[in-house]
């Protein structure tokens, strides 16, 4: 298999979207830390926007990594797509009933993604025999 199936192809793009959907939902939690003035609760306040952004960031950096890797990726690649699938469905699925019911869409990808990334043409593409690096030829470390 020289080409990359369409399955992986688009479970490529939903990566690239939730990443991309990370960072944007980075904005305002930047801003309201940014111009937050502490009064006698500030620490605290804070800390829970911290608390919330670092899941954001978690997977906004695992998405975009996993999307580069998907050309040349192995099997852990594959694994990796798929557990961002889950916390995507697990994390929106909490969010819908307590903030709004567009989190709906996220429990979406991150099924698309989850299932895109099981079938048994991204299986293959990731079962693949891979060629030796020129760089690296076989037995010798970088």
């Amino acid at each position: 298999m020289t080409q990359m199936p369409g399955a992986a192809r688009c479970a490529r793009a939903m990566l690239v979207a939730a990443g991309t959907a990370s960072v944007v939902a980075l904005v305002p939690l930047a801003m309201v830390a940014a111009t937050f003035e502490p009064g006698a609760l500030g620490e605290l306040i804070l800390a829970m926007l911290f608390l919330a952004a670092v899941p954001l960031v978690v997977l906004a950096v695992a998405s975009f990594v996993l999307a580069a890797r998907f050309a040349d990726g192995g099997d852990r690649v594959r694994l990796g797509a798929v557990v961002v699938g889950w916390m995507l469905v697990a994390g929106s699925a909490i969010a819908v009933p307590a903030h709004h019911g567009w989190w709906g869409a996220g429990v979406v990808v991150g099924a698309l993604l989850t299932a895109f990334s099981t079938a048994e043409r991204t299986r293959e593409w990731f079962a693949r025999p891979r060629l030796a690096s020129s760089a690296h030829p076989q037995g010798e470390m970088a």
